[in-house]
């Protein structure tokens, strides 16, 4: 028999993309999968994994509405255990996988006396040494954003939906950016490719996964959670009823009844009566809004402030009903707009009338700061470390040193350059701290047009 020559060619890459890791392991493991410091202690190493196992497992009210010992997970893309050792103190059983067999290696050593807490080598494509519906909750995070094929992470995407057992979540991460001069651009194992909304999508449904959410589209950190749907629902409809609105408001807070046309709270909420949330998704129900057949990015339970929203109602049951968001379509005018919802085909609901205003002009957001010699968080108050740099969401095409300002502590600052990175489509505000600044903690904003972000808070070391 002939082999698949789509499978041979998925393995070869996947070869190659473990060489690289592999490489990258043996030359500085922990620079390569933090990119903090160049000497970065075993402590900091660890400690860099805990706030981000706070933010992306313990902070997702989806993923924690169980009990977190009780459940087995599986980490792709482990590298040298950095979260898998802070989740192993969380969840009954973890194991870890990466595909390069040195980060594993490195793993294994490190963190042998961790009982709960296992790794694993991969092929790069699937895994294989997995059983088949075993794991309650799969995650990763920094992983597909570096590989350089598409088939490499819908392979890898297709065995992870395989040993996730029915009723688990598939958390994951992934490139979504979309703008030409990258998605052109040619790539590597460190800078990986785009995958799209509508691959994401197609990808849930190829493998019969419910698509529950979506966020982070157009960025370089795009999320995507699957859930596997239980056996016993599979022949049951989505729909038993006529769905009903119940409740609707802006997607950030119940209490904001009126939806901005334009910008980053451009997201309308509905709250639905008459769907099985356990079985429809952000791929098979349809807002109509206005003249609009629109696709969810959220279908799925309450939020807590939902939830407690429609209890102040006096809703008997929440579980019973179904929380939908989605985004505000470009080109809509203020005033009222009609709002319906459906299950594929099924009838709609009736109409609700959500009222759209004009929006106010976002923000800036400062992402992190780092140095503009090695793109590290050591920041220097002299030296080749104390030109830094700002990462930035919020901007536009006009942004340059005329417009942008640096506000550190009670200092104002010009930025010496301001460039758009196609990369993580984000801005880069470079600049250079004055001198005579004191090591120790320091406040820095950015001020874009008289629109101010939020503090960011960095450290500044003394010279070395």
């Amino acid at each position: 028999m002939e082999s698949d020559p789509t499978v041979n060619e998925v393995a070869s890459k996947s070869s190659r993309m473990k060489d690289d890791w592999n490489d990258r392991a043996r030359v500085n493991a922990k620079w390569y999968i933090t990119t903090i410091k160049l000497d970065l202690t075993d402590e900091d190493f660890d400690a860099s994994g805990r706030p981000e196992v706070e933010k992306f497992i313990l902070g997702d009210p989806l993923l924690t509405r169980r009990d977190l010992k009780s459940q087995r997970m599986l980490e792709i893309g482990c590298g040298l255990g950095r979260m898998s050792r802070h989740l192993a103190g969380y969840f009954g059983e973890v194991h870890g996988t990466d595909v390069s067999g040195e980060m594993v290696r490195q793993a294994r050593e490190r963190l042998a006396s961790i009982p709960n807490l296992s790794f694993f080598e991969t092929s790069g494509a699937d895994f294989a040494a997995l059983p088949t519906a075993y794991y309650d909750l799969i995650f990763s995070v920094y992983v597909f954003q570096h590989v350089p094929w598409k088939e490499v992470i819908e392979s890898n995407i297709r065995d992870a939906c395989r040993v996730l057992r029915p009723g688990g979540l598939f958390k994951f991460q992934v490139n979504n950016v979309s703008h030409p001069d990258y998605v052109g651009r040619e790539k590597n194992t460190w800078e990986g490719t785009t995958l799209t909304e509508n691959e994401l999508r197609r990808a849930a449904r190829d493998n019969g996964m419910r698509l529950v959410s979506l966020s982070g589209m157009g960025t370089q950190y795009c999320w995507a959670i699957y859930n596997k749907p239980l056996e016993h629902l599979a022949d049951l409809p989505g729909q038993p009823g006529r769905p009903q609105i119940e409740f609707f408001s802006q997607s950030d807070s119940p209490s904001r009844r009126e939806v901005p046309v334009a910008g980053q709270l451009a997201w309308l909420t509905l709250i639905v009566s008459g769907f099985d949330h356990r079985i429809v998704d952000a791929n098979s129900v349809v807002v109509e809004l206005g003249d609009d057949d629109l696709r969810p990015c959220y279908v799925g339970w309450l939020g807590d402030e939902f939830a407690a929203e429609m209890r102040h109602q006096g809703w008997p049951d929440v579980e019973t009903l179904t929380q939908i968001n989605v985004g505000i379509p470009p080109g809509v005018s203020p005033g009222e707009v009609s709002a319906r919802v459906r299950y594929l085909n099924h009838p709609a609901s009736a109409v609700a009338t959500v009222v759209l205003h004009e929006a106010l002009p976002d923000a800036p957001e400062i992402t992190h700061v780092a140095n503009d010699a090695d793109g590290s968080l050591d920041l220097r108050v002299s030296g080749e470390r104390a030109g830094f740099r700002i990462f930035t969401i919020g901007l536009d095409e006009s942004a340059g040193p005329d417009n942008v300002t640096i506000l550190l502590d009670d200092l104002t600052m010009r930025p010496a350059e301001v460039t758009y990175l196609p990369s993580g489509a984000i801005y880069k505000v470079t600049a250079r701290f004055p001198e005579g600044l004191a090591p120790g903690s320091h406040d820095i904003r950015v001020d874009f047009r008289g629109l101010v972000s939020e503090i960011c808070r960095i450290e500044v070391l003394p010279a070395v």
